[in-house]
């Protein structure tokens, strides 16, 4: 029997009487041309199998996105609470996905946080964290608390943390990317938004990522079929200015990030503000890159190329290796009781794997918190998934640590190494040429590293052993 899909109902709450705006309608403000709510609209929908707005005012004009548009049903303007209720008694679904309509920051991918740590945790609710608070009308949550939810509103309390107090509410942690929850409440708030991000700083990108696994049947040892999931996996071909460099074959999650990544690690792209645009299509299971210079020539990085061991046949371009020998990245001194921590916290973060295998696993990480995990049929994509969030947001590798489940390979330790990271953890095996561009640069590595074991292959004097 095919397991049955969570049925999800997305809510962009546009409700509230703004009064530090003057009374002035939030989701119809303009932040860099276009209304906020068109926003919160992009992020979500991907992510729902039907969406609804909540408002108490302009409702003709929300109509115009051609959704159905909620008031709350007291028309008391009672707070996103009366908002959620709503929505939970307009259609019967399972789960309700919610956000603020504005936070024109938030993406796809930081919503679709919310729905895997709910289902992941088995929780009623799971509510954005930052790190140091609670943002909570970001919310995954079960319809099934309708009743609670009503009965609460009619007791005439307000407060959201009080009603999430009393239900298994679980956290998805934000800490990476605390920023994104930016939400506009004054004038002021807007214009510096419209400030602080300029439109020549930062790609315009698609946020095309792919669910990770199909459905199929198979037949076990005892003659059964059942049903599972298998990894997807889909051809991506990388043009930049209508040239042609590659073809690349991931499971789709973060096809964005992994272009960035790629064209820097490849050394292709030396500055994020050369691009313009990168445009991820399905469709025709193709990457269009458009530099702001045009019409680049890659001549020459294209014309000498290494065949690596990475899963997939990674590919090194031009001179990287020459370029390597230039690098030094700076020491990181780490306890043994760290790397423990991180080992435990890293066991908690392979979902894909544990689901349906096949893949490999790498992670940004500081100290023993993961900044940012990411999942592929090959390690190669993983770490160039990283670099472009790396790139993407201004992130450092100085003080950073570096995990993967693959082998620690030549090509590993160079994509490592030109992030600037000076720590690089496997639970896998290394190759003699990795260790010795490892040497070479510097680079702390560190293989066999699962439970209470690992083997210090370089950097042995950056491990202080404070566990035996």
């Amino acid at each position: 029997m095919t397991e049955k899909q969570t049925k999800v109902l997305g809510v962009v709450l546009a409700g509230g009487l703004a009064r530090r705006m003057g009374g002035q309608d939030k989701g119809l403000l303009l932040y860099r041309q276009r209304p906020m709510i068109d926003y919160a609209l992009d992020a979500i929908r991907p992510l729902v199998d039907r969406l609804v707005i909540n408002a108490n005012r302009n409702q003709d004009r929300y109509r115009q996105w051609g959704l159905p548009v909620l008031a709350d049903q007291d028309g008391s303007f009672a707070g996103p609470l009366a908002g959620i209720l709503t929505a939970m008694r307009f259609a019967p679904h399972e789960t309700l996905l919610v956000m603020p309509c504005d936070s024109p920051l938030i993406t796809t991918r930081h919503l679709r946080r919310l729905l895997t740590t709910l289902e992941a945790r088995q929780a009623d609710i799971c509510v954005a964290f930052d790190g140091r608070r609670l943002h909570p009308v970001f919310l995954a949550l079960r319809s099934g608390l309708e009743d609670s939810l009503a009965a609460f509103l009619a007791s005439g309390q307000r407060k959201i943390d009080v009603w999430l107090a009393q239900h298994h509410t679980v956290r998805a942690d934000y800490h990476d990317q605390p920023d994104i929850f930016m939400n506009i409440n004054t004038m002021d708030e807007l214009s510096e938004l419209q400030a602080g991000q300029p439109e020549n700083t930062r790609p315009e990108m698609t946020d095309a990522g792919l669910s990770f696994a199909e459905k199929t049947t198979a037949v076990d040892e005892k003659g059964l079929v059942r049903d599972i999931e298998l990894v997807g996996e889909r051809a991506l071909t990388l043009y930049v200015d209508k040239q042609e460099i590659v073809t690349l074959m991931t499971i789709g999650t973060h096809p964005e990030l992994l272009t960035l990544g790629y064209l820097k690690n490849q050394g292709f792209i030396e500055s994020l503000a050369d691009i313009k645009v990168v445009q991820v299509d399905w469709a025709t299971e193709a990457v269009a890159v458009v530099t702001r210079r045009g019409a680049a020539d890659f001549t020459k990085q294209l014309a000498r190329r290494t065949v690596t061991t990475g899963c997939g046949q990674g590919t090194v371009f031009g001179r990287l290796i020459d370029k390597l020998r230039s690098i030094k990245v700076a020491r990181l001194r780490i306890r043994q009781s760290l790397l423990y921590a991180l080992l435990d916290t890293i066991r908690e973060h392979n979902a894909i794997y544990k689901k349906v295998g096949a893949v490999h696993g790498c992670a940004l990480c500081s100290g023993s918190r993961i900044d940012f995990f990411v999942e592929d049929v090959g390690r190669h994509n993983a770490v160039d998934a990283i670099a472009g969030y790396m790139w993407l947001n201004g992130i450092p590798g100085e003080g950073r640590i570096f995990y993967t489940t693959g082998r620690l390979t030549s090509e590993m330790v160079i994509k490592v190494t030109q992030m600037g990271i000076p720590v690089l953890l496997s639970r896998s095996g290394a190759t003699h040429m990795g260790l010795e561009m490892a040497r070479q640069a510097g680079v702390t590595l560190i293989s066999r590293a699962k439970g209470k074991h690992f083997l210090i292959l370089h950097g042995a004097d950056n491990i202080d052993l404070d566990c035996f």
